[in-house]
Parts: structure tokens; sequence; C-alpha cells
């Protein structure tokens, strides 16, 4: 198995554990503070780790495409 696909495997492996983790999750887990209250809650936590991860996903797209042409 190439690198990549060791990647993939392993990326895909970790994104399923995170969405079980919180899926598992109540309304009142996911709205406690995150660490400390200036942090937010866990819920505005994941959400901005879900956006984050399509702000780099956007990136490489960009990249590709730019390393194709």
């Amino acid at each position: 198995m190439e690198n990549r696909e060791i990647f993939l495997n392993k990326f895909w492996i970790a994104a399923e554990e995170f969405a079980s983790f919180v899926e598992k999750m109540t309304d009142e887990q996911l709205d406690q503070a995150f660490v400390d209250e200036k942090y937010g809650t866990y819920r505005r936590n994941i959400e901005a780790m879900i956006e984050h991860s399509y702000y780099h996903l956007a990136q490489i797209v960009l990249i590709k495409k730019l390393l194709s042409e």
C-alpha cells in the first residue's frame, strides 16, 4: 500500500472515530465550556474545526490545480 493510501485510510478511520464520539455527546455536553469559558463551547469548537478543515481542503484543491497547469 502506498503512502497516500495509508494516509487516507488513517484519515478516514480518525474521522469516523471523531464523528462517532461527537454523535454520542448530549446537547448539554456540547454546550459546556471547552476547557475554559473564554474558548467557547464544545459545539463551537467542533464547528470551528470542521470549518478550518474546509479551508485547508480548498487550499489543497487550489494548489493541486496550479501544479497541474
